[in-house]
């Protein structure tokens, strides 16, 4: 079954943050007003009730070999250069630089799965509010901005590169690929997922942070496998957009959905099947967790509500004080 749209409501909406089912490039270009609330050059490593007992992939800010000089009193002993002291009969040292631009990779999932909403936006806004958050972010920061957008037929990767010209290239490809959304599944949710893991893997240089924005369906064995090889010489953060309907227990009636062109309704005639579609979406969260965690990657949960951007900074590990600094 090709997966729904349903109306949505722009009633108590989160402040800044798109609505409705469309992504535009201009509604993406506001979100740099809300990056500074995003420092993701402080992102800690995750929090113990993320992580649990298994230590975070998240490495921090590296550095690069620069140069080997000759020794000055003062110097560091443990960068003392052997090979080239015995070469030359005089101590040398190596020298590094802070990694100043450290490549930030963002992943966003825009099948069809994603094309639906009943409160605020559709997933598919949410997802791109948040991937330009963090494009723009990254800018502040003078990271490079790469991105992988795919949905169910399609995929395009952006390799890094610095400046406001390559955001502005990730946010118009956003814009792209949901004016171009073909609405009719055609490939199996699970391969395409894992397809696109996948890439993920193949196109990232080792040292990269990746931030995944998706809502995970299809996630498999195949999946956990490319994640676990990409955290290996990765920072990975996995972010699950969900929306209320299918997390809350679903209340009798009849729900009509489309999918932009076919229209279909979803009939709920007792309260145990309600309760059972409420079940369904917390096993799937709870699998989702517990491998990701087995993985030592942080997973943040994302509901189009008010709160997304604390939820945001929350599951990064920024501090409340340092966002009340920021406003």
């Amino acid at each position: 079954m090709a997966q729904a749209r349903t109306q949505t409501s722009t009633k108590n909406q989160p402040q800044g943050l798109s609505t409705g089912a469309e992504i535009t490039t201009d509604n993406l270009v506001t979100m740099r007003k809300l990056a500074n609330l995003l420092p993701i050059h402080k992102q800690k490593k995750v929090l113990n009730e993320l992580a649990g007992i298994h230590t975070s992939n998240l490495r921090g800010r590296g550095v690069d070999f620069s140069e080997v000089r000759s020794y000055q009193p003062g110097d560091d002993i443990r960068a003392m250069d052997w090979r080239v002291t015995a070469r030359n009969q005089k101590p040398h040292i190596k020298v590094f630089r802070e990694e100043r631009e450290r490549p930030i990779m963002i992943v966003c999932d825009l099948r069809s799965s994603m094309f639906f909403g009943t409160q605020y936006a559709f997933k598919s806004v949410l997802a791109a509010d948040i991937a330009s958050l963090f494009a723009w972010s990254a800018l502040n920061n003078g990271d490079r901005i790469g991105a992988l957008l795919f949905d169910n037929d399609r995929e395009i990767d952006i390799r890094p590169k610095p400046g406001r010209k390559q955001v502005m290239h990730v946010l118009h490809e956003l814009a792209e690929f949901n004016q171009q959304q073909t609405p009719i599944n055609t490939t199996k949710p699970s391969s395409r997922l894992a397809e696109m893991c996948r890439h993920v893997r193949q196109i990232t240089r080792p040292g990269s942070t990746v931030y995944f924005i998706s809502d995970w369906q299809g996630f498999d064995q195949d999946c956990e496998r490319q994640l676990h090889k990409i955290s290996k010489s990765n920072d990975v953060v996995a972010l699950n957009i969900f929306d209320a309907f299918e997390e809350n227990i679903l209340p009798l009636g009849s729900y009509p959905l489309t999918d932009g062109q076919q229209r279909m309704q979803l009939e709920c005639y007792s309260k145990s099947q309600g309760i059972a579609h409420q079940q369904a979406f917390q096993q799937r969260i709870q699998e989702l967790k517990q491998k990701t965690l087995k993985l030592g990657i942080p997973l943040i949960n994302l509901q189009a509500k008010g709160d997304v951007i604390s939820d945001l900074r929350s599951g990064l590990g920024l501090s409340q004080t340092a966002m009340n600094k920021l406003l």
